[in-house]
């Protein structure tokens, strides 16, 4: 505690000043006749003594949870939604978190890769008010299966450069052929070869993350495997997908030969890119969100709170 009373009135004045009339330090600082600095020193030394304090009302803000996760796992932001128990409420929950972040972090010139997936898709319903930028967004990865077309990386990347009414590159290729030839084929192309260089340029990347194997896997879903490649991804051990990239519980690449048959991003040039955000929730991608996590690929994540309390129990 100060000594005297002279001491304590001052930590009291400048602490009126500064929190019930809103002055800034620099009008304190005139006022007084003393130094900015000093201001900022007496202003600490009034919380440190109880002369100040701080209370800040949560509500319903998951920010120590939030700070709690990101200190666990090194990571630059998480972002926290409330669970829904509606599939697709959840989903719409956690898109638009997404669509809050994105037009808080991205900036002209921004070069955005976009992988595939049904919660990606509601993203752009919530950047009705999102500011014009100079940005490109780029499919990280080709398109997956016949149907639900409205989940693939080339249509979210239209629908989301139309939001910052920026500009797009598509990729016209599959997500994951039949063979090393048809991949060597496919990549000879030169406008599929521009596309795939222009993925080395990413600033920033907005991935859901897939749980393969679980039974309402949209990957499964669109019949885009057959028995073959789920016995081989079984046997591999895979529990999660970035980019159609094929993970188990740590985050290290499976070895599982249909990895080499991707057409996109590989996993090393994704872990490149400065900003990654990972946007997915639920109990079917727990573990898949976990290994993601475990692996060091995610930047920033966008989850709900059921799945917070579940990686905090697991670090």
């Amino acid at each position: 505690m100060v000594n005297n009373y002279k001491d304590t009135r001052l930590l009291i004045r400048i602490a009126h000043m500064y929190y019930d009339e809103n002055k800034t330090q620099q009008e304190i600082a005139n006022k007084l006749g003393i130094s900015r600095p000093s201001v900022s020193r007496l202003l600490q030394k009034a919380r440190e003594d109880g002369i100040v304090e701080i209370k800040i009302n949560y509500g319903e803000s998951f920010a120590r949870l939030e700070d709690t996760l990101e200190k666990a796992f090194g990571v630059k932001e998480v972002i926290i939604t409330p669970f829904d128990e509606d599939k697709e409420g959840l989903k719409r929950l956690l898109a638009e978190a997404a669509a809050g972040f994105l037009i808080r972090a991205l900036k002209d010139w921004d070069i955005v890769g976009v992988s595939w997936g049904t919660t990606l898709a509601f993203v752009h319903e919530y950047l009705k008010n999102a500011p014009k930028l100079n940005v490109t967004f780029v499919p990280l990865v080709g398109g997956v299966g016949q149907t639900k077309l409205d989940v693939h990386s080339n249509q979210i990347v239209i629908n989301l450069a139309r939001a910052f009414n920026g500009d797009w590159q598509l990729l016209h290729a599959p997500a994951i052929v039949d063979s090393l030839n048809v991949k060597n084929t496919i990549l000879s192309d030169k406008n599929t070869r521009q596309v795939l260089e222009l993925l080395e340029k990413c600033t920033v990347a907005l991935i859901g993350i897939g749980a393969p194997l679980t039974s309402n896997s949209t990957m499964l879903e669109t019949g885009y495997f057959g028995d073959k490649e789920l016995e081989q991804l079984k046997n591999a051990g895979a529990v999660c997908d970035l980019c159609s990239i094929f993970l188990d519980n740590n985050g290290k690449l499976c070895q599982a030969e249909i990895n080499q048959r991707v057409i996109g991003i590989s996993l090393e040039k994704l872990n490149r890119i400065p900003l990654v955000i990972g946007v997915a929730g639920g109990a079917d991608k727990h573990n898949a969100i976990l290994a993601a996590l475990r692996g060091e690929h995610l930047d920033v994540l966008i989850t709900d709170e059921h799945t917070a309390h579940f990686l905090l129990g697991k670090n």
